[in-house]
């Protein structure tokens, strides 16, 4: 069976995490490659770029911002992906965990608390 997005993710920030890539935009780019699928799917003709309502499209904006810098922030990504598509059905447990009180604003401070942690 073929694992969710989340899943996928998940493990990869696993190995992110034990074996640290040279840069952050390494997770970023994985991470773009791995949701954009789900957050900007090709065959929705209800999907529009422009359409900032919409939950995929805030999303992928989130992802692509220079200040997700770290393994916390990332997992904070992934939390806010199952929090909002509402799909928590194969969420990894440490991922769960985080989605009742993980904000955009709350992973974006993660950021600041691991460079001055630094």
């Amino acid at each position: 069976e073929k694992g969710s997005a989340v899943e996928i993710a998940s493990q990869y920030l696993d190995f992110a995490e034990k074996y640290p890539p040279p840069s952050y935009l390494y997770i970023q780019k994985h991470l773009r490659w791995i949701f954009r699928s789900n957050l900007q799917p090709e065959n929705d003709p209800s999907f529009s770029a422009s359409n900032w309502i919409d939950w995929r499209v805030k999303m992928w904006s989130f992802l692509v911002r220079p200040y997700l810098r770290s393994v916390e922030q990332f997992r904070g990504f992934l939390a806010l992906y199952v929090q909002q598509s509402g799909d928590q059905n194969r969420a990894p447990d440490q991922i769960l965990r985080l989605v009742s009180d993980v904000t955009f604003g709350s992973v974006k401070k993660a950021g600041k608390r691991t460079a001055r942690e630094m």
